[in-house]
């Protein structure tokens, strides 16, 4: 192949590799890359990695009262009242969760005796309190409540969120930060969401409600927790959760599906009652069933809420989010996708191999391209085990196949002959006659 046409060849692959790249943000190859993240999935080979469920178990229990005409309503309140909140705790004991957080800070200054027994009887009930900072420099830390768990840390904590003061609830339960007054709160960027686990008044950290009812679900001791900033969240069995500098964990919204979710106004009826409501079968009763064991996320989700601009054009609201975080920190394979400028880089060195296989014999060269498309598909499988990212394999294998058809047309010259391998003649020469005079 004389100059021009390699020169041809790699202005045509370029041309291949930017077309293939656009399709693959549009979405083009999803059917394949879908197949493509489920194998990966049901390969998590690390156990660095390793799930915490098989499959999700979280379910959202949405309070989305205000969207109801008044007539329609269920509670009678917005948000909903003391003796309102004692009856969805008694009734959702009876479907067994493993741990209940509520997202909303209750605010009941004197809890009833009934108030404070029904929220007891909750399996693994946590509640959300309030935390804001006043800004005031030389504020000192706050002595927090003993409900309020502390976590052990390693590195600077001053990236994390700092609050001074907490609306502490007077019941004997589990509380940890639900929300934090400083912009800290569950955000979107881009295609990506970060929802915080860890807040903090002076030098100690705490989790989250996300993280503790996490880690109540899970049944992790607390003192087993190891926060290491910037980098990860540690645990026993080889739990590990992502975290940057913020004590923030970070997803792919496009990739983390919502979790499963219920109407919070069938917990103000007896199971029983529910049960009659939905017969067996039905969508809102199968959802129902799959709060035993779960983690129960009790969170406002009205329009009011969903202000929070998803990747599709639709909105969500933080307790959407927070929950699709838990599903994907509890199977532990949560995915990232290869930035757009690292993709094109993969496609690049996709282009440089086909260009110099094209020149190899074409049994070779079939050979050298297949393996070439393993050893994408290795290096893909090992970015997800180490660090959960995906890398789109669609436009790669494409331009790699292009260039087995192109190179399998190619005319190749033929070998020279090699003299020693030639026949003698059958009649040799004559000899010069003045050799014999």
């Amino acid at each position: 192949m004389n100059v021009r046409s390699q020169f041809l060849l790699l202005l045509g692959a370029g041309i291949l590799a930017t077309l293939l790249h656009r399709e693959q943000q549009r979405g083009t190859f999803e059917i394949f890359d879908r197949r493509h993240r489920e194998f990966l999935k049901a390969n998590p080979g690390a156990t660095e990695w390793r799930s915490l469920a098989e499959k999700p178990q979280v379910v959202l229990a949405r309070l989305d009262d205000p969207d109801l005409p008044a007539a329609q309503r269920t509670f009678d309140a917005w948000p909903p009242l003391p003796d309102e909140w004692q009856v969805l705790f008694q009734n959702i004991r009876d479907y067994a969760p493993a741990a209940v957080a509520v997202g909303l800070p209750l605010r009941v200054e004197t809890p009833s005796a009934g108030f404070v027994a029904a929220a007891a009887a909750v399996p693994g009930l946590t509640l959300g309190l309030f935390a804001e900072s006043t800004r005031a420099s030389g504020t000192p830390p706050l002595v927090l409540p003993p409900a309020v768990a502390v976590l052990r840390a390693q590195g600077p904590v001053s990236g994390i969120p700092v609050f001074d003061r907490l609306t502490v609830s007077g019941m004997e339960v589990r509380q940890a930060v639900s929300e934090v007054d400083l912009g800290q709160k569950v955000t979107m960027e881009g295609d990506w969401c970060r929802v915080p686990l860890l807040a903090r008044t002076g030098t100690q950290v705490v989790p989250t409600l996300a993280l503790q009812a996490l880690l109540t679900w899970n049944g992790t001791p607390l003192e087993s927790i190891m926060v290491q900033t910037g980098t990860a969240i540690r645990g026993p069995k080889g739990m590990v959760i992502p975290i940057d500098e913020e004590g923030c964990f970070r997803f792919y919204v496009p990739l983390a599906p919502p979790a499963e979710s219920v109407s919070a106004d069938d917990f103000l009826f007896p199971k029983t009652q529910a049960e009659t409501l939905y017969t067996s079968g039905t969508p809102e009763r199968a959802a129902l069933e799959k709060v035993r064991g779960s983690l129960l996320w009790v969170g406002a989700d009205d329009r009011a809420s969903r202000l929070l601009k998803l990747p599709d054009g639709n909105t969500a609201s933080p307790a959407d989010l927070i929950t699709r975080a838990l599903t994907a920190i509890q199977t532990g394979r949560f995915m990232r996708p290869l930035e757009p400028a690292w993709q094109i880089v993969t496609l690049t060195a996709a282009v440089l191999l086909g260009c110099w296989m094209t020149r190899w014999r074409r049994w070779n060269l079939a050979k050298g391209l297949l393996i070439a498309s393993l050893s994408f598909g290795m290096a893909s499988l090992l970015a997800f085990q180490s660090s959960h990212t995906w890398i789109p394999l669609a436009p790669a294998l494409i331009q790699l196949a292009a260039f087995l058809f192109v190179g399998l047309l190619i005319p190749r010259p033929a070998p020279p002959e090699n003299p020693k391998t030639q026949p003698f003649p059958l009649n040799p020469p004559h000899e010069p006659a003045h050799r014999y005079r």
